[in-house]
């Protein structure tokens, strides 16, 4: 009878475990900057849903492969810098449900590449999603790959990858339209163009993080029915990005939390040099009116009147 409880209470402890590791990672990114020949400043950017009971991942590994699949280097990447996102709206009109808690967790890592005109590229796996996700199958078991070529030098030498200018909000509300401005810059002047694409899905429950992470190719996730490349959340209208300006517009028409991906190409003289991908979460709430008005006039009510909730 002792064994079997020492067993229930293992199982118990074990599901437990799982069961934390599914409320963790909604989004991040990777990114570099050309410091020298053959040397780069890679930037992994991470946020993590704070309710979770799991941090970031101190150190965080980040594999290097070259164009055979060969591991380069698997390198701990320093602590990172963590700090809390703000949790707002644009509407000033509206107010966002509480319960709400994202941070951010920023590491930063001086790598070196062999000189040998080869594609490298950079990788970073972590298990799991949230398990409240809609729009994708069996989000507490799916876990995401942030991924980032480096093209050869011969193709551009000592190339930056573009960097997307603000993160997308934290949280947006039912019915209220979305101007995003999901813009890129490249330090290179290259010309950049916007799209969706499917999320990577990667590492698992048992090994959530992975080190070294295995190397390309990554499977994507599976949409659930009803959702897809073009169609990633409910909305009306759908959302959709501009190929040139990157503006990202839309209306949400269901609470929910939704997973979402954004590519930057670069393109230089015509050819299509790299990608830089963002995979992030869309928390959408049901939010509340800050302002409920009646005007009385001379003891009749008007019912046509201006609200200026910026003043």
């Amino acid at each position: 009878m002792k064994s079997l409880r020492t067993l229930l209470a293992f199982l118990i402890l074990f599901m437990a475990g799982l069961s934390v590791r599914a409320s963790h990672i909604i989004g991040g990114e990777i990114y570099y900057e050309c410091t020298g020949p053959n040397t780069y400043t890679v930037t992994l950017v991470l946020y993590r849903d704070c309710t979770s009971f799991t941090g970031f991942d101190n150190p965080a590994y980040l594999g290097i492969y070259d164009e055979d699949g060969n591991l380069v280097e698997n390198v701990p990447m320093s602590p990172p810098d963590i700090i809390d996102i703000p949790i707002e709206v644009d509407n000033p009109c509206l107010v966002v449900p509480p319960g709400l808690c994202i941070e951010q967790a920023i590491y930063v890592e001086e790598i070196t590449l062999p000189d040998d005109g080869q594609t490298y590229d950079l990788v970073y796996q972590r298990c799991c999603r949230n398990a409240g996700i809609v729009n994708i199958e069996i989000p507490d078991d799916t876990g995401s790959t942030y991924w980032q070529q480096i093209p050869p030098g011969e193709d551009a030498e000592c190339n930056n990858s573009p960097v997307f200018n603000n993160y997308p909000p934290s949280v947006i509300c039912v019915s209220d339209p979305i101007n995003f401005d999901h813009s890129a810059t490249d330090p290179d002047g290259d010309s950049l163009a916007y799209k969706f694409y499917t999320p990577y899905a990667g590492a698992s429950p048992f090994d959530p993080a992975p080190s070294p992470p295995p190397p390309p190719p990554y499977d994507p996730v599976d949409w659930e029915t009803g959702y897809d490349i073009t169609y990633p959340i409910d909305a009306s209208p759908a959302f959709a990005i501009d190929l040139n300006t990157g503006l990202l517009t839309g209306t949400a028409t269901d609470e929910g939390r939704y997973v979402f991906g954004v590519v930057v190409e670069e393109w230089r003289d015509g050819v299509l040099l790299g990608e830089h991908i963002r995979d992030f979460q869309f928390n959408v709430e049901l939010c509340e009116p800050t302002i409920e008005a009646q005007l009385g006039v001379e003891g009749s009510v008007v019912t046509d009147y201006y609200l200026d909730c910026t003043d």
